[in-house]
């Protein structure tokens, strides 16, 4: 009775321990699964120890069951949606400083200010209005401390000579009409000019004098040592900016004879006469020399009270020579060789 008691038990307990641990249902039936080999040695024991011969107890080998395996999970079954895998972080962008563009690069540069230009249009604008394409980046210097004229300068102080050659007419015995003495001679002058800045061209900064104007008075001295005086004025009119630039030279002011030769008694003293006129014109380089054209007129000195023999002939002269600046040299030369020259070569009637 006892035997068959145990029998029963281990039966009931194999049947326990072989039956699957209960699940929580889902929506979905879970797969069928093979069962396992722990199963079956499980029943193969208890058969085992139920035909045990009677009177022999045997213990029943108990194992844990394995764990069986979840079924995958499937997530339209429950209208899950499943969350989003998280994204990679986003780069942020670094301002980066762009590089100035290359000084020769193609293409149009427009300037740093205003007016904002590109330099096509700067050399449009330039070539619009007469000026150079390519403006110098400073000031020319004048040399000789503005002693010698020059665009660049203001206020010059010249001191020019002149030597040439002149044709001279002077009537001769006032009493005979038509009577006239014709001779040609030499001619010199010594000039101060004073050269004023009247009209100024500008060309950016810079500023360039194109016509000056000022007073000049000087000496000219002629064969017949007589001296004369003069007063006026004296302009120039420069082409260009540069220093040998083309220039126009004029002059003109009033003549009057300062000492010669007295003719009573042949001495040199001081004479008096009437005024008279001066007046030249020339081209030249600069403010080193210009190649002259003029001519003079000496009036009479017709008063009653004055005897013949001491009377003023009318005169004058036309002449052509070469006027320059005395501190390069040549001009001064070129005057006190013509002066002697007149003086020991030249007889005057």
């Amino acid at each position: 009775m006892s035997a068959l008691l145990s029998l029963s038990v281990s039966w009931a307990m194999s049947l326990a321990l072989a039956q699957p641990p209960v699940q929580t249902p889902t929506s979905a039936p879970p797969p069928v699964q093979t069962p396992s080999s722990t199963t079956t040695t499980t029943t193969t024991t208890s058969t085992a120890t139920a035909t045990s011969p009677a009177g022999t107890t045997t213990a029943p080998s108990v194992q844990s069951p394995k764990s069986p395996e979840l079924p995958v999970w499937d997530p339209s079954a429950t209208g899950a949606v499943p969350a989003a895998p998280p994204e990679p972080p986003v780069p942020v962008p670094v301002a980066e400083t762009p590089a100035p563009p290359a000084a020769d690069a193609a293409g149009p540069q427009e300037k740093p200010g205003p007016p904002f230009y590109t330099d096509a249009e700067m050399q449009q604008l330039r070539l619009r209005h007469g000026l150079e394409a390519s403006p110098p980046p400073s000031e020319r210097k004048s040399r000789w401390r503005c002693l010698i004229a020059d665009p660049t300068c203001g206020v010059v102080v010249e001191v020019q000579a002149t030597s040439g050659y002149a044709y001279r007419v002077r009537q001769g015995d006032v009493a005979s009409p038509g009577d006239l003495n014709k001779w040609s001679s030499a001619r010199v002058q010594y000039d101060v000019w004073v050269s004023i800045p009247t009209l100024v061209e500008q060309r950016g900064s810079f500023k360039y004098t194109r016509v000056s104007l000022g007073p000049k008075g000087g000496i000219i001295a002629s064969d017949s040592k007589d001296v004369w005086g003069n007063v006026g004025f004296a302009g120039r009119y420069w082409f260009k900016r540069g220093r040998w630039s083309p220039t126009i030279e004029f002059s003109s002011g009033l003549a009057f004879k300062v000492a010669g030769i007295q003719k009573p008694d042949g001495r040199f003293d001081n004479v008096r006469s009437p005024i008279g006129f001066v007046a030249d014109i020339g081209i030249g380089l600069g403010g080193f020399g210009a190649i002259v054209l003029g001519g003079q007129f000496d009036s009479p000195l017709a008063r009653e009270d004055v005897p013949e023999k001491v009377r003023t002939q009318a005169g004058g002269m036309f002449y052509i020579g070469f006027r320059g600046n005395i501190l390069w040299g040549a001009p001064a030369v070129f005057g006190v060789a013509t002066h002697a020259a007149a003086l020991r070569g030249v007889n005057a009637p």
